[in-house]
């Protein structure tokens, strides 16, 4: 059931850049990711998943760029929510290997994810009405340094999370 999941969560993840730009590279990258993909599924090894991640987040990012497309907030929130999910929930099929999965917890789960989804969706849209403000408010030359600090602030938050002390 969970990598039944995981299989759907990477269908989404090839079909929104097709979607966005039907070109034969964005089809190729993303039929890849999916192999690699189905790979990490069925055999429960975390590479491939990853890599596949990692090709269809590069694969989305060619899409919006060869179509020059506008950035949805919504489509890009969808997306990066179903590559979460993807990970997660390749990474719960394989920690439950040998474990009995009743349907409780295949159920906990899910509103697990869709509460999740719903908390950050709505974290996004109500954030939007600041980051329409302080926009307007910026040169056009500073949002350069404000992205790679933005980054940079990720990036350290990330590396905090993974380096504090285990208790």
């Amino acid at each position: 059931m969970i990598r039944l999941s995981a299989a759907a969560f990477a269908s989404v993840l090839f079909v929104v850049p097709v979607l966005t730009a039907a070109v034969p590279a964005v089809t190729a990258v993303g039929l890849i990711g999916l192999a690699l993909a189905a790979v990490g599924i069925a055999t429960r090894w975390r590479w491939p998943v990853t890599a596949a991640a990692c090709l269809f987040l590069t694969d989305y990012a060619a899409a919006l760029w060869l179509a020059d497309a506008s950035v949805s907030v919504a489509g890009a929130a969808g997306f990066g929510l179903s590559l979460l999910l993807l990970l997660q929930s390749t990474e719960l099929a394989r920690c439950a290997q040998h474990a009995t999965v009743d349907a409780g917890l295949a159920r906990s789960q899910i509103i697990h994810w869709l509460g999740f989804a719903a908390a950050t969706l709505a974290a996004t849209f109500s954030a939007m009405p600041l980051a329409t403000a302080l926009a307007a408010l910026m040169p056009f030359a500073a949002a350069p340094v404000v992205a790679a600090a933005g980054a940079l602030g990720a990036v350290l938050a990330l590396a905090a999370t993974v380096i504090r002390p285990r208790r």
